[in-house]
């Protein structure tokens, strides 16, 4: 199961790499953050980089939750885990983590990558390649141009809208 670890904002590689070293390698599978492709557009050419998909979070996968608390409180760079109360926390439930690897379509690096789309001459997409493909229709906002879309999910106890990035034929 995939547990969320809360951090300062930016410092989640470094918090990652405190966890791998603080934490024993037998209490968890991965130490990981999620991440995203998007488009930068310079000087009318599209630029392909690599930002944190939730700033702030660094996830963990573990079948051994008590464990990993404990050993998590000799670790200083993370302020909370989510779901925590007293001595226990909660996973990320079964259905956000599986929308999550979804979002990830198998990527190894932990990366939502572009997703492939078409338009029309308006703007509308017309067809779309996988990540995007599931979540058309929780499109609350495009921007072709720009290279981006932002998706409204339920995820991690709230509504939240995540962008996602996107590639033309052509790009």
């Amino acid at each position: 199961m995939w547990y969320a670890v809360q951090t300062i904002t930016g410092n989640e590689e470094e918090a990652a790499k405190e966890i791998r070293k603080t934490v024993d390698a037998d209490i968890y599978e991965e130490c990981f953050l999620l991440k995203r492709e998007a488009v930068w557009r310079i000087q009318g050419s599209c630029r392909v980089h690599v930002e944190r998909l939730f700033p702030g979070y660094v996830f963990i996968s573990t079948q051994h939750p008590k464990e990993l608390y404990q050993q998590l409180k000799r670790v200083s760079s993370y302020t909370k885990i989510l779901g925590k109360e007293e001595e226990e926390f909660y996973p990320v439930s079964p259905e956000e983590e599986e929308f999550l690897k979804e979002l990830l379509n198998g990527d190894k690096e932990h990366t939502v990558r572009l997703s492939p789309v078409e338009t029309d001459v308006q703007g509308n997409i017309t067809a779309c390649g996988m990540p995007l493909k599931k979540y058309l229709d929780q499109v609350v906002k495009k921007r072709i141009r720009l290279r981006y879309v932002v998706i409204r999910v339920h995820l991690f106890g709230r509504s939240r809208e995540i962008l996602m990035g996107i590639r033309l034929k052509g790009d």
